[in-house]
Parts: C-alpha cells; sequence; structure tokens
C-alpha cells in the first residue's frame, strides 16, 4: 500500500501541523476564508520546486495545497489524499490550480516526500499562526509557553527499518507544532534539541521572553545557556541524570509532597537569561 511507503517527515507534517490540537478553552478555526485561501497559496509559493522544469505537469503549489486541504477535511494518509482530491469537482480542481486533470495517487506521494520538510514546516506554521494566534489580553501579564518532547512515529519506518523518532516544540497558546526535527540514528534528543530551537526562532521572529518546557532529559547547561542567549527561559525537571543539580535542589529547604510511597521535593528548575552588565 501506498501508504507504507510514505515519507515518514511529510506525512507527520500533514497530520500534526496543519490539524492544530488546540486548548479547550481557545476555538480552533477550521473554516477557511477566501483570504485564507489566498494566503495559502501564497505561502505555499515560498517552498521550492525539487522537480526539473520540463517534467512538471502539476504546479508544486496545487498538490502541496490540494494535501493541506484533503487533511483538514480528514485524510491521514497520502492514498486518501489522493482520493479526496479524485473525489472533487472540476470547480474544486480549478480552484487548487489544477487545469482539467489532477494528479494520480503515485504522483501526491512521490512529489510531497521530495520537498524539504523543514521548509515545509516553517511555512505551514507561520500560516497556521497568522489565522490562529490568539490575541493577549492587555490587562493581563501573558507568556508564551512552547513544549518540547520526543516521540517515535507509529507505523513510520526509514529505508533501513527503523523507527522514526521526532522532536517536537508546541505552542501551548495555539496548539500548533511550530517545529520538528528528526533524531539521528545512533543518537539521541539532545543533539536535535539546538536546531529545533533555531527553527522555533525563525518561526516566531524572536524567542525574548519565551518559556520553553522539557522533560528531565534536557536539564542540560547547554540548552540553558543558549536559550538566555536569545532571551529565553527554560524549565526542566531535575532527576539523578543530574547529579549535582538534584543533591543541591533535594537539599534546598521546601515543602514536601507524597509521591507514590516516597516523600520527596519539588526539583522543578527555571533557569532565566543573566542581563548583561556592559
Amino acid at each position: 500500500m501506498i501508504e507504507n511507503r510514505t515519507h515518514p517527515l511529510v506525512s507527520s507534517l500533514l497530520t500534526e501541523i496543519v490539524l492544530p490540537q488546540r486548548p479547550p478553552h481557545l476555538p480552533c478555526p477550521m473554516t477557511v476564508t477566501d483570504g485564507d485561501w489566498q494566503s495559502l497559496f501564497v505561502a505555499l509559493a515560498a517552498v521550492e520546486d525539487p522537480r526539473d522544469p520540463r517534467g512538471r505537469r502539476y504546479p508544486l503549489v496545487a498538490v502541496l495545497a490540494a494535501a493541506v486541504c484533503a487533511v483538514i477535511a480528514g485524510a491521514c494518509t497520502f492514498a486518501a489524499v489522493s482520493d479526496w482530491v479524485r473525489f472533487q469537482d472540476r470547480r474544486v480542481w480549478s480552484r487548487l490550480g489544477f487545469d482539467g486533470r489532477v494528479p494520480v495517487a503515485t504522483t501526491v506521494w512521490r512529489l510531497p516526500i521530495r520537498i524539504d520538510a523543514a521548509v515545509l514546516s516553517q511555512v505551514m506554521a507561520r500560516w497556521l499562526r497568522s489565522r490562529a494566534t490568539p490575541a493577549p489580553d492587555p490587562g493581563r501579564w501573558w507568556r508564551r509557553v512552547i513544549a518540547v518532547d520526543g516521540k517515535v512515529e507509529r507505523g513510520a519506518r526509514l529505508s533501513d527499518g527503523r523507527q522514526v523518532h521526532l522532536l517536537s516544540a508546541y505552542d501551548t497558546s495555539t496548539g500548533i507544532v511550530l517545529a520538528q526535527v528528526q533524531i539521528a540514528a545512533k543518537s539521541n534528543e539532545i543533539p536535535a534539541f539546538t536546531p529545533l530551537v533555531r527553527l522555533v526562532k525563525d518561526v516566531l521572529g524572536s524567542l525574548d521572553g519565551v518559556l520553553i518546557v522539557a522533560d528531565a532529559l534536557h536539564a542540560q547547561a547547554g540548552h540553558a545557556d543558549l536559550l538566555a542567549e536569545h532571551g529565553a527561559h527554560l524549565m526542566v525537571t531535575a532527576k539523578a541524570n543530574q547529579p549535582k543539580l538534584f543533591a543541591q535542589l533535594k537539599a534546598q529547604p521546601g515543602r514536601r509532597f507524597r509521591s507514590g510511597r516516597r516523600a520527596a521535593r519539588p526539583v522543578t528548575a527555571v533557569r532565566r537569561p543573566v542581563p548583561s552588565r556592559h
């Protein structure tokens, strides 16, 4: 089946970035207006076409726009995207940019997997943020919180049979995945943190005042220093993987709380940037 051969990064982009998981108190505007429609085409035009000009039968923007619309309609595989396009009428085909004919399933699969996943991720994240960024209450203090977490893509395999491991940055205020990077073979999430933060900065424009939340694996001095350079903050849980920090935090006076059968103290640490004296 085609979906078993799809590129994992593109599949993840279309299903997770296009369909943001927003908090219950924030409505998700799924209705696409004419202005959104035009802005989507403008945004997708920034994606470079990897094909030779002599072999371009269908516009790249049309194929990508069709994939985005199909995912919004509920498609989760390339085969489903192809079916969605094929079952539309000529009026929809024309609006998508197809001139009387639509691509077959193999084209819907082969073309998107050649796209630079990082570029497509940034393009879609910016487009979604332009539609879904909430206006902060001017009478209330507000901070953007980005949750960083890694996961293994279910059902996605590389050519050597390995599962695909991604590190993602999730904007908790809008429910949008701002960026994600693939974990290299024989590595872990730690080296992927820096390129992920850089992608998030490219999408947001600035990390000033942003709070990055991550698990205990990212309790790294290098991560904190990187964010401090950009005016951001890091909040992590300190565990035994940082024995000195863990011991220092346990030695601090504080209210004990019961965790299972053990008595423990809160060990959450926040690293804030130090203002320059120069």
